[in-house]
């Protein structure tokens, strides 16, 4: 369990409280028993009490396949939908559908005239390794959907997306800019329901050797961001503070020492940079593929 900034200052749900279980527990009970606790509901329903019993058992396993099925396999399109297309049709961004090319899913321009290239992955980015980012990118984004509920508190299940990104970005020399979580499931959501994404910006550059602390992006370098923003919850101000409280800048620095190079990381909220997200440094010299 996590404590209570993540869900009463930020607004995540924490999945690890004892009153979700319990919550959970009830749900479950209602499901077996409910021809025995509400009987009268059948009166007006197209099947008896009793085909309800006899039929449960392979009804309850026909909704999992396909809740597991939409946990994955329509992410791209769901992105399209909820952002891409209003986004869009608003005059904000355009974008090219390219994700049946085994190509990165989408690229465009903002309405400043800004390429972009985005992916989407769904759990922990596991295929992150197959893209193929257009030369002339110059905003290169991750999009993490989260479905799944294995992973319970809200630190767990922002840290398990991002350290994975940002292996992929040294290991391919990709700046990645920003990387984009929508959590139904767990993540926070406006008065009027709608999930509010957190966002993971990076530095300008991924550090090098060479150039070893480079400069954190501002929040006007991320025309992206306000689009994002504005589309999902109506909110264009990346300084008010609803967006503030879901903004993670994600510090990266190399430092040398006689055991050879590190990448120093760190991460913080924008809203309140004490909040942080726990993570450790990486041996610069032993990034391996993911």
């Amino acid at each position: 369990m996590t404590d209570d900034r993540w869900t009463d200052e930020l607004g995540f749900t924490d999945l690890a409280t004892d009153e979700r279980e319990e919550t959970v527990k009830k749900v479950k009970e209602l499901i077996q028993n409910l021809p025995e606790k509400y009987p009268d509901i059948f009166d007006d329903a197209d099947i008896s009490s009793q085909d309800y019993q006899r039929e449960l058992r392979d009804a309850v396993f026909s909704l999992g396949g396909a809740y597991r099925q939409g946990h994955g396999a329509d992410n791209e399109d769901l992105v399209q939908a909820v952002f891409l297309e209003p986004a869009a049709s608003a005059g904000l961004l355009e974008f090219t559908d390219q994700k049946d090319d085994e190509r990165i899913d989408f690229k465009g321009r903002l309405d400043n005239g800004t390429p972009w290239a985005m992916d989407v992955k769904g759990g922990e980015g596991q295929s992150i390794g197959h893209l193929l980012v257009p030369n002339n990118t110059e905003f290169l984004t991750i999009w993490s959907e989260r479905n799944a509920t294995n992973t319970k508190s809200p630190p767990s299940r922002l840290n398990e997306v991002i350290n994975r990104i940002v292996r992929w970005g040294f290991n391919h020399d990709e700046d990645v800019a920003m990387m984009i979580i929508r959590d139904p499931p767990a993540g926070a959501r406006t008065d009027d329901g709608d999930v509010i994404p957190d966002i993971v910006v990076f530095p300008q550059s991924f550090p090098t050797p060479t150039n070893p602390n480079p400069p954190m992006r501002d929040l006007d370098e991320l025309r992206f961001a306000e689009v994002l923003y504005e589309t999902l919850i109506g909110e264009d101000d990346l300084t008010s503070e609803v967006v503030q409280k879901h903004i993670w800048f994600h510090d990266l620095e190399i430092v040398g020492g006689a055991d050879g190079h590190r990448v120093k990381k760190s991460i913080y909220n924008a809203y309140d940079n004490s909040i942080r997200l726990s993570t450790r440094s990486i041996d610069y010299s032993r990034i391996s593929d993911v």
